[in-house]
This record gives structure tokens, sequence and C-alpha cells, in this order.
């Protein structure tokens, strides 16, 4: 029953996470519609405003920008359903401040047209001279109403755009302010950019990166293989390591050995991976402090007629610092946490029943103890999901290694946002399946776990 119910609850928490990958979508700064343009297309903007308009508006239809945010919408009461089909961000917030103040938005959108007019004059308009169509491109990035009624008043006064402030006056003094105190609710449908985003998400299509216009889920699939290799490897030492010393550890506590180890376990947990990165990368990589044992970041290079010796050495030189930085704070939390919990065990009853049938101590812990103390192990493995995705970020960018991590961090320093929002996407998907999962091994691993079962409640006490 436990395992029906996270199921049933795990589509809520995924959809819930889409939400919230959704709105940091919809709040990254800049205009999505200019990120996505190519360079060619860009340069229009100082060169051909017009012509510029003319590719912003259908790259805004290409990405769905002129779609409703969600499923319904609340707004104002002066502001018109329709305000979503206004793509460009900046003429859309002036739109709504002016609306806001005069409460008049077919006077506002009479000005709105009128000043497109003034500032992308058509070929056979002879009215328009370049001065008032300069002004008409600021006045299109203009939010603020006070300034933009200074801004007109400049230009009535120079004598130009009579039409265009004539519009303004109409619109900012025949509102009917009352509008302003209801409130809109408006069913979108299906046809809203979260819809389609979503169906998009399902179906494949992770959008297109703003750096170099590559399809994100290519430069997933060149990143992923490097993080699932490194961080196999720092698991599967840290397995090696741990799990042997953490039994040793408990079978021989209070010994000297076990005094020593501790503090070295305790000591190795307290360091910083990032510390201990940066030292290994500057002191073990370069001849400059004479100990350059390592080669130096990334992955090497290897020709393209190389064996599987020479991969195997050269990618083995580069990773082995990486995968040391990985895998010790790990180590050191497994061997400490399966120490204790092995020194729980081996004071119970069925301890001392293996012991009277002869079991050997080694194989006492082995066979009978390791299953009953591994539940560091599950923790560990509970959150290798996301790890195996999102890799390390700090690691990976010291020693350069072209993974997940790495991709996280350019995309996020750079403003990439389509590859930043579906990495964050992807890893809280993971997330919770690694705790869905790791929830399941605790009841296999120990069946007198018991999932379903209620808390206890504290007995009431009479008064």
């Amino acid at each position: 029953m436990y395992f029906l119910r996270r199921l049933l609850l795990l589509p809520f928490s995924l959809l819930l996470l889409s939400l919230l990958c959704f709105g940091l979508r919809e709040l990254t700064p800049g205009d999505p519609v200019a990120s996505a343009l190519p360079p060619g297309d860009s340069r229009l903007a100082a060169t051909s405003p017009a012509a510029y308009d003319r590719v912003y508006q259908r790259a805004a239809v290409r990405l769905n920008r002129q779609l409703p945010p969600f499923y319904f919408s609340v707004r104002n009461g002066a502001l018109p359903d329709t305000l979503h089909r206004i793509v460009r961000p900046a003429e859309r917030d002036m739109l709504r401040a002016l609306t806001l103040v005069a409460g008049n938005w077919e006077g506002v959108s009479d000005y709105y047209r009128t000043l497109r007019q003034t500032a992308y004059p058509s070929s056979t308009a002879t009215d328009r001279t370049p001065a008032e169509s300069l002004v008409a491109l600021r006045l299109l990035q203009m939010d603020d109403p006070e300034q933009i009624t200074a801004t007109l008043q400049q230009m009535d006064r120079d004598g130009q755009a009579p039409e265009l402030i004539a519009a303004h006056n109409r619109a900012m003094n025949a509102g009917s302010r009352s509008r302003l105190l209801g409130i809109k609710v408006a069913w979108n449908g299906t046809q809203n950019q979260y819809h389609q985003w979503l169906t998009d998400l399902l179906t494949g299509d992770l959008g297109v990166s703003y750096l170099d216009r590559q399809p994100v889920s290519a430069k997933i699939a060149r990143a992923l293989p490097w993080t699932l290799l490194l961080n196999f490897l720092a698991v599967l030492l840290m397995l090696v390591i741990s799990v042997p010393l953490g039994l040793y550890l408990a079978g021989n506590a209070g010994s000297t050995v076990d005094r020593i180890t501790t503090v070295l376990l305790f000591l190795l947990f307290g360091i910083p991976a990032f510390w201990t990165a940066t030292l290994l990368a500057n002191f073990f990589t370069t001849p400059a402090y004479g100990m350059d044992f390592f080669p130096s970041m990334g992955l090497g290079n290897l020709p393209a007629d190389a064996g599987w010796w020479e991969t195997l050495t050269v990618r083995g030189s580069h990773l082995f610092l990486p995968v040391v930085c990985l895998a010790y704070p790990a180590l050191a939390y497994v061997s400490r946490h399966l120490r204790q919990s092995t020194l729980v065990e081996l004071g119970k009853d069925y301890v001392n029943t293996a012991r009277l049938k002869g079991l050997t101590e080694r194989q006492i812990r082995w066979r009978h103890v390791f299953r009953n103390a591994s539940f560091p192990l599950i923790t560990i493995f509970g959150g290798l999901f996301p790890r195996l995705l999102a890799g390390s970020v700090v690691i990976e960018r010291i020693f350069n290694l072209p993974g997940m991590g790495q991709l996280l961090y350019v995309s996020a320093v750079d403003g990439d946002w389509p590859v930043v929002i579906v990495l964050v996407l992807l890893i809280g998907v993971l997330t919770a399946l690694g705790l869905l999962v790791a929830d399941l091994l605790y009841a296999l691993v120990d069946p007198r776990v018991n999932l379903n079962r209620a808390p206890l409640k504290q007995p009431s006490i009479a008064p």
C-alpha cells in the first residue's frame, strides 16, 4: 500500500516541480525571444528596426510567446484578455502601465497603433520623419507613464507627431477609472505557454540553447556520459573501501587502529572537497612543485586510432584525482555510520546465536550483520540518482571536465536559461525517484521497517 501511495503521489510531486521550473523560466531576466534569435537577425535591431520587428514577431510565434502563460489568468478589470498577444515584453509592460493609470484600454490600444505606425512607417508614408520614428522607438520601450508624458510634451514643443500626441491625450483623459476596481478571471484552455512547454518536454523537445543555438538535448547527451562515468567510479571506490573498513572497525572497536582511523575519518569528512581538489590540482598537476604526477585539467587528447589501453591510461590519469575528491567525503560518512550501526547489531541476540553455531566473526559480520547495518549505504544510494545527472559542479569546474556539473555552471553564468531550467527539472525528478527507491530499499533490507504503519500517538494524560 505504501508503494502504491508513493506512486500515486509521485505525479503530483512532479507536477509541482514542473510548475516551479516554469515559474523560474518566466522569471528569468532578459527577453527570451531576443536571446533565441540568431546573431544575424539580432543585428537588424540597430540597422533596420522594422525588419527586426518582423523577425521578432515570427520568432515569438514559433516559441509560443503569443499565448497566455497558464490555463487561467487573473487580471485587473481594465486590462483586456488579449494583452498576452503583445509579444515584446517592454511594449506589453508599457500598455499595462498606461491602462492601469487611465483605465481606458480602447484609447491606449489606439495610441499603441499610432505609436507603432510612427516607429515603423511604411515605405509609402511621407509624413513621418526619422526623428519622430526614433523617438517613437524609445517610447515603445518606456513603461513609466510620467516619462512617456514628458517625452510627448517635448515632441509637442518641437512640432512632431501631432496625431500621436492627440492619441495619447485621448487615452489618458477619456478613461473610466472605475474599471480599475474590478478583477477578471479568464479560462485560457490548453492553448497556453505552460501546456505547450510541458508537451514539448514530454515529447523530447527540451528547447534550444541561447549560446550556440544547439538543442539542449544534444548538449546534455554530450555531457551526461562523463558525469555517469565519474560518479560510477567514485561510488565504486567508496564502496570498495568504506564497507570493509566500517565492518573491520566495528569488529575491532576500541583498538588503537580503531581510534586512529576514527580521528582520520572525522578529519576527512570535515575537509571540504573543493579545497582538497584545489590543492591536488595545484600541487600534483604542475611541475612548479616537483610533484606533477598527474596530467593537467580536462580529459586529455586521444588520436583517432587510439587503442583501449591507451584510452584507459589517458582517461584514467585525468579522472583519478576528480574521482578521489568525489569519493572521500562519502567514504568517511559511510565508514563511520556503518561502524556505528554494526556495533549496535553485534550486541543483539541473533549474533550470539550465530557465535554459538561456530561461525567466525568475519562470517557473522558479512553474512548476518551487514544487511541489517547497511542503512547508510541506502541513504547514499537515495541521493545518487540526482548526483549521477547533476554531477559535481565544483569538482568538474576545478578539473575542467565536460560533464553535467560543468554544463550547469557555464549555462548559469552565461544566462543560458533553457539549459539551466531543464537541468533543474531533471535533477528534481531524479531526486523524487531517488527518495522513493531509498524508502523501498529500507523495507527490503530490513523487513522490520513497516512503511505502512501509522506513527504512534502519545498517550494523553488526564488532568
